[in-house]
């Protein structure tokens, strides 16, 4: 079974669109990817679908459900797709499919990463069960990483409990101490490109990092490892559709409390980053 909230009615479309962009405010991001209303195929939302990714998995589901009437809300516009390659966008069949059915999309990149009550970073540490205690690393205008507090002691610790969460392996790559400083660690969910991370993490006594992204052999990751060495902080790897999705769960509350039904689409994801 999908997660989802009901006890909602059915919005005017166009309201539930103009509520999301006052709430997150796409058009201020600086955006590789398409944000906001991607696709207006109905006048009245009956319920709302969310999802990490925005392919094959995400119409299957859609069409398993029976899905019409409907909004599906997303983080990417495109499909799940190995790091470096072009994202798929939707075929035209599925868009035919989507017309037909009234199945409008709205999606939210960037401003999803933003720190807020529904963001992945602060959805991740809230599955995680740690608390955030200050806000890092700035990209296109969206401020994403937090430092948290946690009652966990070592690196293998914080491994272990991910890999519970996330349901599958991770990847450690071991760079620092093996014992947390204070029981704190950084994170960002997804994946984040800088070098100039892990010196400044270093400094403020976090020994890890946890994110979504990890593996060298990525070419935009592949500095990091060599910066995260020479400072001594370590990397886990969690995957970049595992270390996002809880956003998209918290996003079934969002439009619960504007009064529409939410489900939250499940996807496998792709390991091959770690």
């Amino acid at each position: 079974m999908e997660k989802g909230m009901t006890g909602g009615k059915r919005r005017k479309a166009k309201e539930l669109y103009q509520e999301l962009d006052a709430f997150f405010q796409p058009a201020q991001y600086e955006d590789l990817a398409a944000n906001g209303l991607l696709a207006d195929h109905t006048e009245w939302i009956e319920k709302v679908y969310t999802a990490t990714f925005s392919g094959r998995q995400v119409i299957e589901k859609l069409r398993e459900a029976e899905a019409e009437n409907c909004l599906l809300f997303t983080h990417h516009p495109g499909a799940q797709h190995p790091e470096g390659l072009p994202a798929e966008n939707f075929s035209d069949e599925d868009r035919a499919f989507m017309q037909k059915k009234g199945i409008s999309h709205y999606s939210l990149h960037l401003p999803l990463d933003q720190v807020s009550p529904y963001s992945t970073g602060i959805s991740l540490a809230r599955a995680l069960g740690i608390f955030p205690y200050h806000s890092f690393f700035e990209e296109g205008g969206a401020v994403m990483g937090l430092y948290c507090s946690t009652e966990w002691k070592t690196l293998a610790d914080v491994r272990l409990e991910t890999e519970k969460l996330m349901g599958h392996d991770c990847r450690l790559y071991t760079y620092s101490e093996e014992r947390l400083q204070d029981g704190k660690i950084a994170l960002i969910a997804g994946g984040a490109e800088g070098t100039e991370i892990y010196p400044m993490l270093r400094e403020a006594g976090i020994r890890l990092l946890l994110t979504g992204v990890g593996n060298p052999k990525i070419d935009w990751f592949a500095p990091s490892h060599e910066a995260a060495r020479q400072a001594g902080v370590s990397i886990l790897a969690a995957g970049h559709y595992s270390t996002e999705q809880f956003a998209l769960q918290a996003m079934c509350r969002f439009f619960l409390e504007r009064g529409v039904d939410a489900v939250f689409l499940s996807e496998a994801p792709h390991l091959t980053d770690l």
